[in-house]
Protein backbone atom coordinates (compact mmCIF):
# COMPACT_ATOMS: atom_id res chain seq x y z
CA UNK A 1 0.00 0.00 0.00
CA UNK A 2 1.59 3.13 -1.19
CA UNK A 3 2.09 5.72 1.33
CA UNK A 4 0.07 9.25 0.90
CA UNK A 5 2.46 12.37 1.58
CA UNK A 6 -0.18 14.81 3.41
CA UNK A 7 1.80 17.98 4.31
CA UNK A 8 1.01 21.03 4.43
CA UNK A 9 4.69 22.60 3.69
CA UNK A 10 5.88 22.43 0.57
CA UNK A 11 9.55 22.26 1.57
CA UNK A 12 8.73 19.20 3.61
CA UNK A 13 6.66 17.39 1.07
CA UNK A 14 9.41 18.03 -1.49
CA UNK A 15 11.39 16.17 1.21
CA UNK A 16 9.32 13.47 1.60
CA UNK A 17 8.98 12.76 -2.13
CA UNK A 18 12.94 12.99 -2.85
CA UNK A 19 12.83 10.25 0.13
CA UNK A 20 9.96 7.93 -1.20
CA UNK A 21 12.13 8.07 -4.58
CA UNK A 22 15.21 6.75 -2.78
CA UNK A 23 13.45 3.67 -0.81
CA UNK A 24 12.03 2.90 -4.26
CA UNK A 25 15.27 2.54 -5.71
CA UNK A 26 16.78 0.76 -2.60
CA UNK A 27 18.75 3.37 -1.39
CA UNK A 28 17.48 2.56 2.16
CA UNK A 29 20.37 3.45 4.17
CA UNK A 30 21.06 6.68 2.62
CA UNK A 31 17.68 7.97 2.31
CA UNK A 32 16.86 7.19 6.62
CA UNK A 33 20.24 9.07 7.27
CA UNK A 34 19.69 12.43 5.16
CA UNK A 35 16.11 11.97 6.47
CA UNK A 36 17.47 11.63 9.95
CA UNK A 37 19.68 14.58 9.38
CA UNK A 38 16.77 16.80 8.23
CA UNK A 39 14.56 15.96 11.57
CA UNK A 40 17.39 16.50 13.75
CA UNK A 41 17.51 20.32 12.37
CA UNK A 42 14.08 20.62 12.76
CA UNK A 43 14.61 19.70 16.42
CA UNK A 44 17.14 21.80 17.36
CA UNK A 45 14.86 24.49 15.65
CA UNK A 46 12.35 23.35 17.97
CA UNK A 47 10.09 23.21 14.61
CA UNK A 48 8.33 20.30 16.04
CA UNK A 49 5.28 19.79 14.03
CA UNK A 50 7.65 20.03 10.97
CA UNK A 51 9.59 16.89 12.17
CA UNK A 52 6.66 15.37 13.45
CA UNK A 53 5.30 15.03 9.64
CA UNK A 54 8.64 14.28 8.43
CA UNK A 55 8.95 10.81 10.83
CA UNK A 56 5.84 9.69 10.50
CA UNK A 57 5.32 9.61 6.90
CA UNK A 58 9.31 8.41 6.21
CA UNK A 59 8.79 5.38 9.29
CA UNK A 60 5.54 4.47 7.40
CA UNK A 61 7.25 4.21 3.68
CA UNK A 62 10.20 2.35 5.36
CA UNK A 63 7.80 0.12 7.27
CA UNK A 64 5.73 -0.75 4.10
CA UNK A 65 9.12 -0.94 2.24
CA UNK A 66 10.14 -3.82 4.40
CA UNK A 67 12.25 -1.83 6.36
CA UNK A 68 11.53 -2.85 10.04
CA UNK A 69 14.66 -1.66 11.68
CA UNK A 70 15.23 1.98 10.29
CA UNK A 71 11.18 2.23 10.61
CA UNK A 72 11.29 1.37 14.14
CA UNK A 73 14.25 3.37 14.64
CA UNK A 74 12.13 6.84 13.14
CA UNK A 75 8.75 5.74 14.96
CA UNK A 76 10.82 5.45 18.39
CA UNK A 77 12.90 9.14 17.40
CA UNK A 78 8.93 10.05 16.61
CA UNK A 79 7.78 9.38 19.87
CA UNK A 80 11.36 11.14 21.49
CA UNK A 81 9.75 14.19 19.42
CA UNK A 82 6.57 14.05 21.78
CA UNK A 83 8.12 14.05 24.17
CA UNK A 84 10.62 16.43 23.89
CA UNK A 85 7.86 19.00 22.78
CA UNK A 86 5.39 17.68 25.46
CA UNK A 87 2.90 16.55 22.99
CA UNK A 88 -0.25 15.99 24.64
CA UNK A 89 -2.57 12.75 24.07
CA UNK A 90 -4.87 13.60 21.33
CA UNK A 91 -6.60 11.47 18.70
CA UNK A 92 -4.20 12.78 16.47
CA UNK A 93 -1.48 12.07 18.04
CA UNK A 94 -2.13 8.34 19.61
CA UNK A 95 -3.18 7.92 16.16
CA UNK A 96 0.29 8.46 14.72
CA UNK A 97 1.79 6.01 16.79
CA UNK A 98 -1.39 3.50 16.41
CA UNK A 99 -0.89 3.33 12.12
CA UNK A 100 2.63 2.93 12.83
CA UNK A 101 2.09 0.35 15.26
CA UNK A 102 -0.09 -1.55 13.22
CA UNK A 103 2.37 -1.52 10.51
CA UNK A 104 5.27 -3.49 12.52
CA UNK A 105 5.91 -7.26 12.08
CA UNK A 106 4.56 -9.04 15.61
CA UNK A 107 8.47 -10.61 14.88
CA UNK A 108 9.76 -7.57 14.76
CA UNK A 109 12.45 -7.64 17.69
CA UNK A 110 12.30 -3.76 18.36
CA UNK A 111 8.35 -3.14 18.75
CA UNK A 112 8.53 -4.07 22.57
CA UNK A 113 10.94 -0.79 22.67
CA UNK A 114 8.31 1.04 20.65
CA UNK A 115 5.48 -0.28 23.57
CA UNK A 116 7.54 0.40 26.39
CA UNK A 117 8.63 4.25 24.96
CA UNK A 118 4.67 5.00 23.92
CA UNK A 119 3.28 3.70 26.77
CA UNK A 120 5.57 5.89 28.86
CA UNK A 121 4.59 9.12 26.75
CA UNK A 122 1.19 8.31 26.99
CA UNK A 123 1.69 7.82 30.65
CA UNK A 124 3.29 11.08 30.67
CA UNK A 125 1.18 13.56 28.98
CA UNK A 126 -2.20 11.30 28.71
CA UNK A 127 -5.30 10.98 30.78
CA UNK A 128 -4.38 7.46 32.36
CA UNK A 129 -2.15 6.38 35.52
CA UNK A 130 -1.28 3.09 33.10
CA UNK A 131 -1.25 4.47 29.74
CA UNK A 132 -4.09 5.00 26.81
CA UNK A 133 -6.02 2.22 26.39
CA UNK A 134 -6.39 2.60 23.11
CA UNK A 135 -2.47 2.72 22.51
CA UNK A 136 -2.67 -0.47 24.50
CA UNK A 137 -5.31 -2.18 22.56
CA UNK A 138 -3.79 -1.91 19.18
CA UNK A 139 0.04 -3.32 21.07
CA UNK A 140 -2.02 -5.78 22.72
CA UNK A 141 -3.51 -6.58 19.34
CA UNK A 142 0.16 -6.85 17.76
CA UNK A 143 2.16 -8.50 20.41
CA UNK A 144 -0.41 -11.12 20.54
CA UNK A 145 0.11 -12.67 17.02
CA UNK A 146 3.61 -13.31 18.64
CA UNK A 147 3.53 -16.30 20.57
CA UNK A 148 6.99 -15.53 22.15
CA UNK A 149 5.36 -12.54 23.70
CA UNK A 150 2.41 -14.01 25.22
CA UNK A 151 3.41 -11.83 28.68
CA UNK A 152 3.75 -8.62 26.82
CA UNK A 153 0.57 -9.19 25.36
CA UNK A 154 -1.20 -9.67 28.08
CA UNK A 155 -0.25 -6.66 29.83
CA UNK A 156 -1.54 -4.67 27.59
CA UNK A 157 -4.77 -6.41 26.32
CA UNK A 158 -5.81 -6.22 30.10
CA UNK A 159 -5.37 -2.30 29.88
CA UNK A 160 -6.81 -1.54 26.87
CA UNK A 161 -10.13 -0.69 25.68
CA UNK A 162 -13.29 -3.20 25.68
CA UNK A 163 -12.16 -4.69 21.95
CA UNK A 164 -8.75 -6.06 23.84
CA UNK A 165 -11.74 -8.09 26.53
CA UNK A 166 -12.47 -10.92 23.92
CA UNK A 167 -8.70 -10.97 22.17
CA UNK A 168 -7.59 -11.15 26.16
CA UNK A 169 -10.22 -13.75 27.01
CA UNK A 170 -9.06 -15.60 23.51
CA UNK A 171 -5.76 -15.52 24.44
CA UNK A 172 -5.82 -16.85 28.16
CA UNK A 173 -8.16 -20.49 27.00
CA UNK A 174 -5.38 -20.49 23.87
CA UNK A 175 -2.60 -20.25 26.69
CA UNK A 176 -4.55 -22.72 28.63
CA UNK A 177 -4.94 -25.07 25.84
CA UNK A 178 -1.21 -25.67 25.08
CA UNK A 179 -1.09 -26.66 28.98
CA UNK A 180 -2.30 -29.60 31.33
CA UNK A 181 -5.96 -29.94 31.11
CA UNK A 182 -6.34 -29.61 35.38
CA UNK A 183 -4.10 -26.30 35.10
CA UNK A 184 -7.90 -24.51 34.00
CA UNK A 185 -8.49 -23.04 37.78
CA UNK A 186 -4.63 -21.20 37.52
CA UNK A 187 -5.46 -19.09 34.35
CA UNK A 188 -9.10 -18.69 35.13
CA UNK A 189 -7.89 -17.02 38.45
CA UNK A 190 -5.68 -15.26 36.52
CA UNK A 191 -7.76 -13.84 34.68
CA UNK A 192 -10.43 -12.57 36.86
CA UNK A 193 -7.83 -11.48 39.34
CA UNK A 194 -6.25 -9.32 36.96
CA UNK A 195 -9.41 -7.52 35.97
CA UNK A 196 -10.38 -6.99 39.32
CA UNK A 197 -7.18 -5.36 40.27
CA UNK A 198 -8.20 -3.06 37.36
CA UNK A 199 -11.55 -2.40 38.56
CA UNK A 200 -12.78 -4.16 35.87
CA UNK A 201 -15.13 -5.95 37.02
CA UNK A 202 -17.57 -6.58 33.65
CA UNK A 203 -14.78 -7.65 32.01
CA UNK A 204 -14.23 -10.44 34.64
CA UNK A 205 -17.94 -11.66 34.58
CA UNK A 206 -17.13 -12.07 30.80
CA UNK A 207 -14.24 -13.79 30.95
CA UNK A 208 -15.35 -16.34 33.82
CA UNK A 209 -18.82 -17.05 31.61
CA UNK A 210 -16.73 -17.64 28.29
CA UNK A 211 -13.97 -19.78 30.25
CA UNK A 212 -17.07 -22.01 31.89
CA UNK A 213 -19.01 -21.87 28.66
CA UNK A 214 -15.68 -23.47 26.63
CA UNK A 215 -15.08 -25.88 29.64
CA UNK A 216 -18.56 -27.35 29.18
CA UNK A 217 -18.25 -27.57 25.31
CA UNK A 218 -14.41 -28.39 25.55
CA UNK A 219 -13.33 -29.96 28.31
CA UNK A 220 -16.45 -32.30 29.42
CA UNK A 221 -14.35 -34.41 31.50
CA UNK A 222 -14.39 -31.42 34.01
CA UNK A 223 -17.69 -32.38 35.60
CA UNK A 224 -19.10 -29.50 38.29
CA UNK A 225 -21.98 -29.23 40.36
CA UNK A 226 -23.85 -25.49 39.72
CA UNK A 227 -25.09 -24.23 43.40
CA UNK A 228 -27.28 -21.36 43.07
CA UNK A 229 -28.02 -18.64 46.20
CA UNK A 230 -29.97 -15.32 45.37
CA UNK A 231 -28.85 -14.23 41.74
CA UNK A 232 -25.35 -16.22 41.92
CA UNK A 233 -25.25 -19.38 40.60
CA UNK A 234 -21.46 -20.93 40.88
CA UNK A 235 -20.00 -24.28 39.06
CA UNK A 236 -18.11 -26.09 41.62
CA UNK A 237 -15.85 -28.42 40.29
CA UNK A 238 -14.35 -30.99 42.48
CA UNK A 239 -10.70 -30.89 41.57
CA UNK A 240 -10.48 -27.26 40.45
CA UNK A 241 -10.15 -25.31 43.86
CA UNK A 242 -8.80 -22.04 42.29
CA UNK A 243 -11.48 -22.23 39.86
CA UNK A 244 -14.18 -22.39 42.39
CA UNK A 245 -11.99 -19.75 43.78
CA UNK A 246 -12.44 -17.31 40.75
CA UNK A 247 -16.11 -17.74 40.85
CA UNK A 248 -16.34 -17.25 44.60
CA UNK A 249 -14.20 -14.15 44.74
CA UNK A 250 -15.95 -12.58 42.15
CA UNK A 251 -19.34 -13.35 44.15
CA UNK A 252 -18.10 -11.93 46.73
CA UNK A 253 -17.01 -8.45 45.49
CA UNK A 254 -20.06 -8.07 43.66
CA UNK A 255 -22.00 -8.45 47.18
CA UNK A 256 -19.78 -6.39 48.82
CA UNK A 257 -19.34 -8.50 51.69
CA UNK A 258 -16.29 -8.04 53.63
CA UNK A 259 -16.90 -10.77 56.02
CA UNK A 260 -17.73 -13.25 53.33
CA UNK A 261 -14.07 -11.83 51.16
CA UNK A 262 -12.60 -12.87 54.86
CA UNK A 263 -13.65 -16.38 55.37
CA UNK A 264 -13.31 -16.92 51.54
CA UNK A 265 -9.89 -15.66 52.19
CA UNK A 266 -8.94 -18.00 54.88
CA UNK A 267 -10.81 -20.95 53.52
CA UNK A 268 -8.23 -20.84 50.38
CA UNK A 269 -5.59 -19.48 52.35
CA UNK A 270 -3.12 -22.33 51.16
CA UNK A 271 -4.07 -22.35 47.46
CA UNK A 272 -3.87 -18.71 47.41
CA UNK A 273 -0.43 -18.68 48.93
CA UNK A 274 0.66 -21.80 46.61
CA UNK A 275 -0.81 -19.59 43.49
CA UNK A 276 1.57 -16.89 44.34
CA UNK A 277 -2.22 -14.40 45.36
CA UNK A 278 -1.03 -13.49 48.81
CA UNK A 279 -0.69 -9.35 47.69
CA UNK A 280 -3.12 -9.33 44.59
CA UNK A 281 -5.78 -10.97 47.51
CA UNK A 282 -4.67 -8.19 49.86
CA UNK A 283 -5.17 -5.13 47.23
CA UNK A 284 -8.52 -6.82 46.52
CA UNK A 285 -9.12 -6.59 50.45
CA UNK A 286 -8.19 -2.68 50.23
CA UNK A 287 -9.74 -1.98 46.88
CA UNK A 288 -13.30 -3.53 47.59
CA UNK A 289 -13.80 -3.88 51.07
CA UNK A 290 -11.91 -1.00 52.87
CA UNK A 291 -9.31 -3.49 54.56
CA UNK A 292 -6.22 -1.21 55.43
CA UNK A 293 -2.90 -2.27 53.52
CA UNK A 294 0.44 -1.37 55.16
CA UNK A 295 1.33 2.20 54.62
CA UNK A 296 4.92 0.73 53.15
CA UNK A 297 2.80 -1.90 50.61
CA UNK A 298 1.87 -0.05 47.04
CA UNK A 299 0.93 -3.41 45.43
CA UNK A 300 -0.48 -2.18 42.32
CA UNK A 301 1.79 0.10 41.60
CA UNK A 302 4.58 -2.29 41.82
CA UNK A 303 2.99 -4.78 39.70
CA UNK A 304 1.98 -2.51 36.98
CA UNK A 305 4.53 -0.17 37.22
CA UNK A 306 6.97 -3.32 36.57
CA UNK A 307 4.80 -4.18 33.31
CA UNK A 308 6.54 -1.59 31.31
CA UNK A 309 10.16 -1.11 32.87
CA UNK A 310 9.26 2.40 33.61
CA UNK A 311 9.48 4.61 36.36
CA UNK A 312 5.90 6.13 37.14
Amino acid sequence: METQIDVKNPKLKRTLERFKAKIAEGDFYEAHQTLRTIANRNVRSKSYADAIDLLYHAAQILLKSSQPATGSDLTSYLIEVYVESETPVTNESKSKLIHLIQLFSPEEPTLKQVAVESVNWSVKFGDYKFGDPELHHALGSKLVENGALAYDAEKHLLLGTSASVPLYIKHIWEWYTQDDEATIGVYTLRIVVNYLLVSNIKAANDALATILKNIASERPSLTSEIVTESEYTVSIFETQPLLNLAQLLLCTIQKADQKLFKTLRARYNQAIAQAGYNDAFTLLGEMYFGIAVPKQANFLQDMMGSFFGANR
